[in-house]
């Protein structure tokens, strides 16, 4: 037997590891973009079907302020009638590769994301800015969660769009004053 031709396990578990760090910095270049396109948003709002065996995959849903309230309805939408979301500058465009002001296009990135690893990149949208009738949905079993990406300005270049405002509470300092 040959095994010239063969690669280790290594090889795949690299590319992998490669994938999911790429995933994750995408996930923040989807956050600033957004956050360019809706400077008052905070939360971009996804959904999955309630039927887990049917496509098990996510659709936009909204993008919500800071006290949850919808500033853009994106469930109406979806790759077969893409809505059109604002320009944003060109310096994030070209990172995009494809228009990021078409909504198709940001969720087929999404779904792309999440394929990879299913459930590891999408965070629930915390509970104080779901919707009575999402509360509702759920409870009944006729919902499942809504997903929440935050939208951010800047990432931190450590924790990316997960960082929380208190990750750094210490101000930076020289000889003990504050900068």
């Amino acid at each position: 037997m040959h095994v010239d031709l063969l690669v280790p396990v290594s090889v795949l578990d690299d590319a992998l590891s490669k994938a999911y760090a790429a995933a994750r910095a995408t996930l923040t270049l989807v956050s600033v973009t957004l956050h360019h396109q809706f400077p008052e948003g905070a939360y971009l709002v996804l959904t999955r079907p309630v039927d887990y065996d049917y496509q098990d995959t996510v659709r936009l849903h909204s993008i919500r302020d800071a006290r949850g309230e919808t500033l853009l309805d994106l469930s109406e939408h979806d790759d077969s009638a893409p809505l059109r979301l604002p320009a944003v500058p060109e310096h994030l465009a070209t990172l995009w590769g494809n228009d990021p002001s078409n909504s198709g296009v940001l969720l087929e990135l999404l779904q792309r994301i999440d394929a990879l690893a299913p459930y590891e990149y999408l965070p629930f949208l915390p509970a104080e800015l779901w919707t009575a009738d999402e509360v509702e949905a759920e409870s009944s079993g006729e919902a499942r969660i809504p997903l929440g990406i935050r939208l951010a300005a800047e990432h931190c270049p450590v924790h990316g769009v997960f960082c929380e405002p208190d990750d750094h509470v210490e101000p930076s300092t020289v000889h003990g004053e504050v900068i």
